[in-house]
């Protein structure tokens, strides 16, 4: 009897998936239209995530120089929202060497991250403008007197604002250049804390998960 009633049961479901695959098979119809592209880059299928690497060079003011010269790292991340706005974060670590009057050199490390608007993006070439902002850790030195140094870290808000050119080079691989001002904190001779304002330049090879020129 039980063995009956699986077998009812099974050939019932049989039909019954067989009807509706029957049901389901799409007739023959021509292509749709495809919609007009908004711009003049090609259809495709937005990137939804882009990670990149590179150098960065920073140039910091200082209160014991005018202008002290960095070199390090950069690591980005960008998600896109649409095919003009997304989001970024941005890691970098720089170190300068001895500074004058001391014998301390300059380390800066920053997180920051905010929205990233393309002004230009077609073809191959892309130029966008961002705003970040977060914060910045100061690792430095100033001089107090001919014989004497403070030496300390400061971990401060930090914001950033510039932009860039990127271009694509072969399939998901992209070359980025982005220039920046970023403003950062550190203690002056007074031990009072101080505004530094930094230029930097980033150059960075990206990689891209998806294709980025398709909506």
């Amino acid at each position: 009897m039980g063995m009956k009633f699986v077998r009812k049961v099974s050939l019932f479901f049989f039909f019954a998936f067989s009807i509706q695959l029957f049901a389901q098979a799409p007739a023959a119809q021509a292509p749709a239209e495809q919609p007009p592209i908004a711009n003049d880059r090609p259809a495709g299928s937005l990137a939804i995530f882009e990670a990149s690497g590179g150098y960065v060079f920073m140039s910091m003011t200082s209160p014991s120089t005018s202008r002290v010269n960095f070199n390090g790292v950069d690591g980005n991340a960008l998600l896109h929202f649409t095919p003009r706005w997304g989001a970024t974060l941005d890691l970098t670590f720089a170190r300068s060497g001895i500074l004058p009057g001391t014998n301390h050199s300059d380390n800066v490390f920053s997180a920051l991250i905010g929205p990233v608007y393309y002004i230009k993006d077609s073809g191959k070439t892309g130029v966008f403008v961002h705003a970040l902002i977060g914060t910045a850790w100061v690792d430095s030195a100033v001089p107090l007197s001919p014989t004497s140094e403070f030496k300390g870290y400061e971990t401060r808000f930090s914001y950033a604002f510039g932009g860039g050119v990127e271009r694509t080079l072969s399939g998901p691989f992209s070359f980025r250049v982005t220039g920046d001002y970023q403003r950062t904190s550190f203690v002056n001779p007074l031990l009072a804390l101080e505004g530094q304002n930094n230029l930097r330049v980033t150059t960075s090879l990206v990689y891209r998960f998806g294709n980025r020129w398709s909506r």
